[in-house]
């Protein structure tokens, strides 16, 4: 099987019932579908709660670790949802991470 080379991107296969979903839901918003994935993307990430020891990926509202059992400080989460914004923000640019998009806090 050939291996597709994708410079650290993340290449998704979507069932063309979810693709044309994804093109009418941007459409109705007046965005691009790569937008509207970008936002319900962040919107998402929002929830996660990675833990700082062990980088498991517990439930949003988790305050100890379900693999580890340290401590999910907020400072920590906050370390994170910054990293996402950055990694977003390399991908789409300035205008893809804006403050008025959707929240990751």
């Amino acid at each position: 099987m050939k291996e597709e080379k994708n410079d650290g991107q993340i290449l998704v296969r979507l069932p063309a019932s979810m693709k044309t979903q994804i093109e009418t839901a941007a459409k109705c918003e007046g965005i691009t579908t790569a937008e509207w994935a970008r936002d319900a993307l962040q919107a998402w990430l929002g929830l996660v709660n990675v833990c700082p020891n062990c980088s498991f990926v517990n439930a949003g509202k988790a305050k100890f670790c379900c693999q580890c059992g340290k401590p999910l400080a907020q400072s920590k989460r906050a370390i994170y949802r910054e990293w996402v914004r950055e990694m977003i923000r390399d991908e789409f640019g300035e205008a893809g991470c804006s403050e008025g998009a959707a929240d990751l806090s």
